[in-house]
């Protein structure tokens, strides 16, 4: 009996070394956004303030706190971003999304319209 314990103790012993422990770094959710919509965020991993630009708006200019600052967004429709200092478009579809946006184009995004 003793010697099934033991074997039993050594066995979960083992699994629990070579099974991978749960990351306390968890990447975070990708949060919901309006159909038609495209939610930005000034904080990474879709933290921060938010803005929701939605296609039946047409062109906006981003708000103050978001131009060449979006380090986040979630798309739920297809859109256009823009940079206008040099000229530069992005398209954007359906179901994209970064969590880390601000050292790409998030970083010198003015604009964002329905069509490029």
């Amino acid at each position: 009996m003793k010697l099934r314990s033991l074997a039993f103790a050594a066995a979960v012993s083992l699994a629990a070394l070579l099974l991978p422990a749960p990351s306390s770094s968890a990447a975070a959710a990708i949060p919901s956004c309006p159909g038609g919509s495209i939610c930005f965020y000034s904080g990474k991993d879709y933290g921060g303030q938010s803005w929701e630009w939605t296609s039946r708006s047409g062109y906006r200019d981003m708000p103050n706190y978001l131009h060449d600052k979006v380090s986040s967004f979630v798309a739920s429709t297809d859109a256009c971003f823009y940079n206008w200092q040099p000229k530069e478009r992005r398209t954007v579809f359906n179901g994209d999304h970064r969590r880390d946006y601000r050292g790409d184009f998030g970083g010198r995004i003015d604009a964002v319209a329905a069509n490029c």
